[in-house]
């Protein structure tokens, strides 16, 4: 026997008797914005660059390896353009960085536009043995499912696979989503 869901979850029915799903939850757009690039996309790959943006603040870092994350990839090099050695020579320390990272952040909600960006910080912070002070959590729960497709579509031709310009993109496409959530094209939607 197929139940039908309570009432109370549904605020109206159709005469026809299918509910009509309450009404979207009102955007919320997010203050920080968060993108990493990494040695590789395998297993024991890890970031090696982290960058944070709002509209008034910038926060960017090459991460220098610790020890044990030796995995590199030739092709993930060609697309990100940094060399292994830079981060030998340039990166900071992870513990450094998660440090900061805490400092700047702690009781926000940072936005990120891939799933892998939460294994990137994971890595980071397991390397500086602290845990994170702030949030780190996907687009789709600022914009929900269908915002946050439109503002891949944006996206689409706006990545440098650089950190700090890969986090200014997904600023402004999500600014652009919010600022016309409500005139976009039905397509878009």
């Amino acid at each position: 026997m197929v139940r039908a869901p309570p009432q109370s979850c549904y605020p109206q029915a159709l005469s026809s008797g299918v509910p009509i799903k309450p009404e979207a939850p009102a955007l919320e757009c997010p203050q920080w914005f968060v993108d990493f690039e990494a040695s590789g996309i395998a297993p024991d790959s890890y970031p090696i660059e982290i960058a944070v943006v709002s509209i008034d603040s910038e926060f960017q870092a090459i991460i220098c390896p610790v020890y044990y994350w030796t995995y590199w990839s030739w092709d993930a090099q060609d697309v990100h353009g940094i060399a292994r050695e830079s981060l030998l020579t340039e990166g900071i320390e992870p513990n450094v960085i998660a440090a900061e990272l805490n400092t700047r952040f702690a009781g926000t909600r940072l936005c990120s536009d891939s799933p892998q960006d939460g294994f990137w910080l994971e890595t980071l912070y397991e390397a500086a043995g602290i845990e994170p002070s702030f949030e780190l959590l996907p687009l789709e729960s600022f914009v929900g499912r269908s915002g946050a497709g439109d503002i891949y579509r944006l996206l689409s031709n706006r990545q440098a696979h650089r950190a700090l310009p890969d986090a200014r993109a997904l600023m402004a496409a999500t600014l652009e989503y919010v600022s016309g959530a409500n005139t976009l094209p039905p397509t878009h939607r």
